[in-house]
């Protein structure tokens, strides 16, 4: 076995049970009995999850403003203070997803409003979401939906879909419809129909005037140009940026139905940073208050994460 440097611990939970936490509980259903042994066995799985991240799993946290080395006393109330948690993540590795588990757990202990939401799902998948959230739908039913969706194995995701049904967490679709993202890719924002537009979330941008058309181009043009085969690299930050919008123009619909509402995103490394759907959505609303936890990856790392890209970066 790969043995790895301390000074980058994972973060680590136990697996959720495959059944609901109901299914292991004796008293009936609704009774005073259930309710408090319900309420019993998830505060313990919160504690011990907590426990493990800060004493057997704790990963290297960057203030990246300041450079400072913090720990979770000070991130997960950055995270509460915010109106939207961005969570970055390589979809397949399962180390970002108990890092967004991690931070989900402690705004849940702080009994705060949350939502989850999904890169995976756009607005055409929104009632079977509200359906999980609420028990309505199997997890068999959740599953066939998320194959439907996203290519990546369920079992990367699970424990977080198991904790917001059973915690009646809201989970939102965020992106927009997968058809369209794949049109403006190839053809860019100006091939869509008017039919196709009024799918998009009202007040959506394509606008390549943004901090995150140049972040792009400084990370990834030159290797764009060399896999594409003849994709013009402007339609790709058009996908970017329609999408970056998209998201936030969803987040900031839920939070004005629903104010005072912490919506934590999981997304891709590159649409959780400060200058993707972050400043789409500052673009928006200035009033509304964001916050960027990202994983260290080879392309941004301690050594060249700036301050105006991540507000906190986590070495795993």
């Amino acid at each position: 076995m790969q043995k790895r440097d301390s000074q980058y611990p994972v973060f680590c939970y136990s697996r959720l049970p495959d059944v609901p936490l109901s299914a292991h509980v004796p008293p009936p259903e609704g009774t005073a009995m259930f309710k408090a042994v319900r309420l019993f066995l998830m505060a313990l799985f919160i504690t011990v999850a907590l426990a493990t991240l800060d004493a057997r799993a704790a990963a290297v946290i960057t203030r990246v403003s300041d450079g400072h080395q913090v720990g979770t006393a000070q991130l997960f109330p950055a995270a509460a203070g915010s109106d939207l948690v961005m969570i970055g993540e390589v979809h397949d590795d399962k180390r970002h997803h108990d890092l967004q588990m991690a931070v989900i757990s402690a705004l849940r202990e702080k009994k705060l409003p949350l939502a989850i939401g999904l890169e995976m799902f756009d607005p055409a998948s929104q009632q079977s979401l509200d359906d999980w959230s609420q028990g309505k739908l199997s997890e068999e039913g959740m599953k066939e939906l998320y194959a439907k969706n996203w290519s990546y194995d369920w079992s990367l995701y699970r424990d977080i879909f198991i904790f917001a049904r059973d915690n009646k967490i809201p989970m939102l679709a965020l992106n927009i419809p997968k058809e369209i993202a794949t049109k403006v890719s190839r053809k860019g924002c100006a091939s869509l129909t008017p039919e196709e537009q009024k799918e998009l979330p009202q007040g959506i941008s394509c606008d390549l005037n943004n901090p995150h058309t140049a972040f792009l181009e400084k990370s990834f043009k030159h290797l764009f140009q060399r896999v594409t085969r003849g994709r013009l690299f402007v339609f790709f930050c058009e996908a970017q940026t329609i999408r970056n919008s998209g998201m936030a123009m969803n987040v900031a619909s839920y939070l004005k139905k629903h104010p005072g509402t912490k919506v934590v995103a999981l997304t891709g490394v590159w649409h959780a940073v400060k200058n993707a759907v972050p400043e789409q959505l500052r673009r928006y609303d200035a009033k509304l208050t964001s916050i960027s936890i990202i994983p260290a990856i080879a392309e941004l790392n301690s050594h060249n994460a700036s301050a105006d890209v991540v507000d906190y970066l986590v070495s795993m």
